[in-house]
């Protein structure tokens, strides 16, 4: 019966929005609006067309029974509906959020911490730890072979500003592979003491001040094991493909 409503409601959503100048692209579940058609995300759950193709569609969408299905963190294009904070890669039980019966398991590969608008079903193998859920489970081929072409997700990120979710934890839950981010420690700047000559006469001799970095951005690969000490509110550092970037000033 809910396949069929979903069914219903996409025939009409078809038949409303069709133009015989314009052509149609597939939906299911709620997606990022292309800027051209005002931006935003669109709220829509079932099987829907719009005049407008998918965002990034070759690392933020999959193919579902022939309908795009978004697999990046809405959050970033203004989603203000239910949330869920995860943390690395993790599986993406397609048929079940859309609740068809079209079997169907994809991959995220976001690092860091990162929302999705789905709560994780049961038997996911999924574990909560410092508000975030953490994949312990065994990634399959599958996963391997789909990370060569979406890794680069990570990419699209680096440059929207918005807040993520805070993860602070001192370890990674038993199980779990990724990489591991370690913040970036507090920079301290001595001031240099001005020069000193006879005659009692103080001159001040131009000289760099002494930058003392202490500690810098690092990626750990390790499993059930690390350090995370990570308040990711947009503070400058983005992730990209295993590491932390510090954002230009060109970005906005």
């Amino acid at each position: 019966m809910r396949t069929y409503i979903a069914a219903l409601i996409a025939l009409v959503c078809w038949a409303g929005t069709a133009k015989a100048d314009k052509k149609q692209y597939r939906y299911v579940g709620i997606h990022p609006i292309a800027k051209a058609a005002g931006g935003g995300v669109c709220h829509i759950q079932a099987p829907h067309v719009h005049v407008y193709a998918p965002i990034d569609v070759k690392v933020q969408f999959r193919d579902h029974d022939g309908w795009n299905y978004f697999v990046g963190d809405p959050v970033a294009y203004g989603w203000d509906g239910p949330k869920t904070s995860y943390y690395g890669h993790h599986p993406i039980p397609v048929d079940v959020i859309v609740e068809d019966d079209h079997p169907d398991t994809e991959y995220c590969y976001l690092e860091g911490p990162h929302f999705h608008a789905w709560a994780p079903p049961p038997k996911l193998d999924l574990e909560l730890r410092a508000g975030a859920y953490w994949y312990v489970g065994t990634f399959p081929p599958a996963y391997a072979e789909g990370k060569v072409v979406y890794d680069p997700i990570d990419v699209v990120y680096q440059p929207i500003r918005y807040e993520r979710p805070t993860v602070v934890v001192d370890a990674a839950p038993p199980g779990w592979y990724g990489a591991i981010v370690v913040a970036p420690a507090p920079v301290v700047v001595v001031p240099a003491r001005p020069a000193r000559v006879s005659a009692g006469v103080e001159v001040h001799v131009p000289a760099p001040s002494l930058r003392v970095e202490i500690g810098v951005p690092t990626v750990q690969i390790g499993i059930g094991g690390g350090v995370i000490v990570h308040d990711h509110h947009d503070h400058g550092w983005h992730g990209g493909k295993g590491k932390w970037k510090k954002r230009g000033r060109g970005h906005r």
